[in-house]
């Protein structure tokens, strides 16, 4: 039926997908008797964390997020002795993002998953892809808070986020004529998950331009 690579690559796939659905942040609340429906947008993620139990723990937090984005795929991607074709890497990347956005613990409502994209594009592009969402999300806060604002809404978060996914789509379009056409799977797959984890702040977005 199938062989043992085809099964191979469905287990890193699959448990990797399992990595992603621990939402140590859930976990974290629970511990502290703190419901985080109940903060900002409820979002079951880092960032409400920190604002509901100060930033040590949403850092805590925010790190597990990310690393589970980066393992135990990484074991595997970055290990010369294993042959992996990449574009299982990808999908396997992508699943990642997929288990925190689409988690079993919570009947798979998960959060928004920005944490784990920086760990799964870590996997492929090791600093390059994070460094372009960090950045452009660094010059977005500096932007607004020149412009006086101290925090942002949920709305003004997406629109950060996708902002940072146009640049990434400029590194990626980059980096598949350089010889890593698998990223298109990843990016495409990655924005359609984060596209619909933000639906309701992406219709807000539209309801006040449409009133501007």
């Amino acid at each position: 039926m199938f062989d043992k690579t085809f099964l191979s690559y469905l287990t890193i796939i699959f448990v990797q997908f399992l990595s992603g659905s621990i939402m140590y942040s859930y976990i974290i609340a629970r511990l502290l008797k703190i419901d985080l429906r109940k903060v900002r947008d409820g979002n079951p993620g880092s960032t409400n964390l920190w604002r509901a139990a100060g930033w040590k723990l949403g850092f805590l937090a925010l790190a597990l997020d990310y690393f589970k984005g980066v393992f135990p795929l990484a074991l595997f991607a970055w290990n010369a002795r294993v042959e992996i074709n990449p574009y299982v890497v990808s999908v396997a990347a992508l699943a990642g993002v997929a288990g925190h956005a689409f988690s079993p613990m919570l009947r798979f409502k998960g959060g928004k998953a920005i944490a784990t994209t920086f760990g799964a594009w870590s996997v492929l592009t090791k600093w390059e892809g994070p460094m372009v969402l960090g950045i452009t999300f660094t010059l977005f806060s500096v932007v607004n808070k020149l412009r006086g604002k101290r925090g942002t809404t949920p709305e003004e978060d997406t629109l950060r986020v996708f902002i940072g996914f146009f640049f990434l789509l400029i590194y990626t379009i980059w980096k598949v004529f350089n010889g890593s056409p698998e990223l298109i799977v990843l990016y495409f797959g990655n924005l359609i998950i984060v596209a619909y984890k933000h639906r309701r702040e992406i219709f807000k977005l539209i309801e006040k331009r449409g009133e501007a």
